[in-house]
């Protein structure tokens, strides 16, 4: 039977009331939880993040490629199929769904993600898309600014939305490009 790993400070590693404990048992923690860590299968959410993009119930896009969805949120005007220009909405730089939509779509990481809209500004380039505070009040927006164009995770997009087909494939289709 295996042993179990005793965490505990043994009484030889301590010396005195203000002494540390001894470096063996320090690397047998750190070992420990290393190992444990790395071991740790990942679990499905967080292998991947599925996001679907959206748009008001009632537009008109239905399709986006996803170079169109990519050059949008690097800033180029992008017209739906009404002729109308499409405003791209964004979740806050270090959310999990905004993480994965920039690595999915832009295959950025955020930092990289924000020396893009500063070198874009130094050269008096359009600006970013503009973030909002959360996944609730992005679906408020979008469902409420004509034009408005968003993401949310695939588990929580509201019915007031419409998903948006990247390159001809919902969420559900297998290659959906929208995730991370």
């Amino acid at each position: 039977m295996p042993r179990s790993h005793d965490l505990s400070i043994p009484s030889s590693a301590l010396r005195g009331a203000t002494e540390q404990p001894s470096r063996r048992w320090f690397f047998r923690v750190v070992g420990t939880l290393l190992v444990a860590d790395w071991a740790a299968p990942l679990s499905a959410a967080e292998a991947k993040l599925r996001l679907v993009v959206v748009v008001a119930k009632n537009h008109a896009l239905a399709d986006l490629s996803i170079k169109d969805l990519r050059n949008l949120y690097k800033g180029d005007q992008i017209a739906g199929p009404d002729g109308k220009r499409l405003i791209p909405f964004s979740l806050p730089l270090h959310s999990a769904e905004r993480v994965a939509f920039d690595r999915a779509v832009l295959g950025m990481s955020p930092e990289q993600v924000a020396s893009y809209w500063i070198d874009r500004k130094i050269r008096g380039q359009p600006g970013a898309p503009k973030p909002v505070a959360s996944p609730d009040l992005l679906v408020r927006v979008i469902a409420g600014l004509e034009g408005a164009i968003g993401y949310v995770r695939f588990d929580d997009k509201p019915s007031l939305l419409k998903t948006i087909l990247i390159n001809g494939k919902s969420p559900s289709d297998a290659g959906y490009p929208v995730e991370y």
